[in-house]
């Protein structure tokens, strides 16, 4: 198996859709529109069927749902040449990410600054959608699939001086931990507290026997990916979405 799949399998195991159905090796997931992760097609599996009627499917199974049909590209998607089909087909690229990951090494770190949680309770909740306008936007689905979150998983806030100033989440799968929704509060920022939530993220990864993070970036935010690069993290490969608007 390439390493891609083997992430973009465990991405999904990690981030949960309200339903999914495996259709000649494409992964349809919707999930109310919040986050394209969760509301596109993964074409990760060799198919056999026509590709155009495939699509019209795909089409119909997103508009029926009052979403916009969606796929989530990377090199390896299936059928090699989809990418340049979809675009012939007037599906436009929108929001190209990279994936980085890395070992974790034995550095153990303090976490006594940071309120762990099992479940998004309310406190985080508060924090979180203070920051993340896509999911204040959609706080009911945002609310649904944090809930659903099947893997072991923990929610951070950190703390400073008794204050919350930042959150995030992470999950494990397996021997990977992935991290997301980090965030600083806006009077708080430039003082190095989005590289302390992402390290004592790592923290509780390895304290649960995980050997490998990874994370999810838009490629247009360069702050993100310096910050991260600071940590140890390195860009695994690219992805990207087609959506026929």
């Amino acid at each position: 198996m390439s390493r891609i799949r083997k992430l973009e399998e465990i991405t999904l195991n990690s981030w949960p859709a309200a339903y999914s159905r495996l259709r000649d090796g494409w992964i349809m997931r919707c999930a109310g529109g919040y986050t394209n992760r969760s509301n596109s097609v993964y074409p990760l599996y060799d198919s056999h069927e026509s590709l155009s009627h495939k699509i019209e499917e795909v089409r119909s199974f997103y508009r029926s749902r009052d979403l916009p049909p969606m796929f989530k590209l990377t090199q390896e998607s299936k059928p090699v040449f989809l990418d340049k089909t979809l675009e012939e087909m007037g599906f436009q690229e929108i929001d190209r990410a990279l994936v980085m990951t890395k070992t974790l090494d034995s550095k153990r770190l303090d976490i006594s600054d940071l309120d762990i949680f099992p479940t998004p309770e309310e406190r985080w909740l508060d924090i979180f959608f203070s920051l993340n306008k896509r999911a204040r936007g959609n706080k009911s689905w945002a609310k649904k699939l944090l809930s659903m979150l099947i893997s072991e998983s923990f929610f951070v806030l950190l703390k400073k001086e008794g204050n919350d100033v930042g959150c995030g989440l992470a999950v494990i799968e397996g021997d990977h931990i992935g991290l997301f929704g980090i965030a600083v509060l806006e009077t708080e920022r430039r003082k190095g507290y989005g590289i302390q939530i992402t390290e004592k993220l790592l923290e509780l990864g390895k304290k649960r026997g995980a050997r490998i993070a990874y994370l999810q970036v838009d490629k247009p935010n360069i702050n993100a990916i310096r910050l991260y690069s600071r940590v140890g993290f390195k860009m695994e490969y690219e992805y990207w979405y087609r959506v026929d608007k």
